[in-house]
């Protein structure tokens, strides 16, 4: 019960998935990419691996301290799913945080002066502080809460291309000189696009969680979208999002994944039926566990999308290595 109560204090499965999600750009978007040029990852697996703690370290650290300013609210949101103050008390919480925020600024530190880019622990300290502010300020504030996780959860992806792609600047300046641009702008262009698509899901449903949430946030002088626009609005433009999300995923496919696998065009179809049927529940949701199962078949579109990079792989490597 002890075990359990930390593990959803600190959101694991949330912390697996950042894990999944970051090795999956790593093997599965970026070497690939790099391997039909004839490059090679430079980062080595030890220093990813600990870059991919440290994202996992900072990230649980930032729902501790999330529930801990939380406790009040959640309280009202969902009693019988509260583990501070019944089964881990508060300053405990608060002493989770701080260690675990610590160990993994340290840890990126050390992987960013190893990798001769030490300005980029400079990201971590705007990581921390955004989780920080978000806890104790921005949450409760009109939009500016949903756009920092938002932008958070690209930083899940970005950093993975933020530390590789200045690598192969630096290593193979000859390329970028006889070309005259980067050839590795293409895995970073891939890996911008699978950010954004991974904020914009991450946006709308943090604004879903805001309309569940609603209650207690607004017994305690919370001004959410919901709180501010009211239910009615909050779902036009919930349905706003999840058709534009659509039309951009379109888009994206007719461009530039139309030419993949029939793997691909599956993963794109599925996640658009899913936009569809979004639409048809936040039509129809009225009650807390009609949009709870929006946001979790918001869950299920972020997992077809870390699927996709698989599949994208595969695709890669079957037409350029047959």
């Amino acid at each position: 019960m002890v075990i359990y109560a930390y593990f959803k204090l600190v959101r694991f499965p949330i912390l697996i998935l950042i894990a999944i999600i970051q090795y999956s750009v790593r093997y599965f978007v970026l070497e690939p990419m790099l391997k039909i040029n004839g490059f090679d990852l430079i980062m080595g697996d030890l220093h990813f691996a600990i870059l991919v703690l440290s994202s996992i370290l900072i990230a649980g650290g930032g729902c501790a301290i999330n529930d801990y300013f939380d406790a009040k609210i959640d309280r009202l949101n969902k009693p019988k799913l509260v583990v501070l103050d019944r089964v881990i008390k508060r300053r405990i919480a608060m002493a989770l945080h701080i260690g675990m925020t610590a160990i993994g600024f340290i840890l990126a530190t050390y992987v960013s002066y190893v990798e001769g880019m030490w300005k980029m622990n400079t990201i971590f300290l705007f990581i921390i502080f955004a989780l920080w502010f978000y806890s104790t300020n921005l949450k409760q504030v009109f939009l500016a809460g949903n756009i920092i996780i938002a932008l958070l959860a690209a930083f899940v992806l970005l950093i993975v291309g933020l530390f590789e792609i200045p690598l192969q600047n630096k290593a193979h300046p000859e390329i970028i000189s006889e070309l005259g641009f980067s050839i590795f702008n293409i895995p970073a262009y891939w890996i911008i696009g699978y950010s954004l698509l991974f904020g914009f899901l991450t946006l709308i449903r943090e604004i879903t969680k805001d309309i569940i949430d609603m209650k207690g946030d607004k017994a305690y002088g919370g001004n959410t979208i919901p709180i501010s626009l009211g239910i009615k609005s909050t779902k036009t433009l919930l349905i706003f999002l999840y058709a534009t999300f659509a039309l951009l995923l379109s888009g994206i496919y007719n461009l530039y994944l139309s030419v993949h696998s029939v793997q691909i065009t599956s993963i794109v179809v599925a996640i658009i039926l899913g936009m569809i049927v979004q639409i048809g529940v936040i039509y129809m949701a009225k009650t807390k566990p009609q949009f709870k199962r929006s946001a979790n078949l918001n869950n299920a579109m972020v997992v077809l999308l870390v699927v996709s990079m698989f599949f994208l792989k595969q695709s890669i490597e079957s037409y350029f290595f047959g």
